[in-house]
């Protein structure tokens, strides 16, 4: 089932993509404390994720 997303919901899940694509690809790019408040920002948008059914898995591989 798939669920409609407003604009502003959209925005917000896309900004979770981005940061779980910086942190799986360009990790190493990272200065530490940019990857580790990364790592917190994502766990945050997670939550966001998971309120509006958007299925967003776990986050252990990536650290959070």
């Amino acid at each position: 089932m798939s669920v409609e997303l407003n604009e502003a919901e959209a925005n917000l899940v896309a900004c979770y993509r981005s940061i779980e694509k910086v942190l799986g690809e360009q990790r190493d790019q990272l200065a530490p404390f940019a990857e580790r408040n990364a790592v917190k920002a994502l766990a945050a948008l997670w939550q966001v994720m998971n309120g509006l059914d958007q299925e967003p898995g776990q986050l252990y591989e990536l650290g959070a």
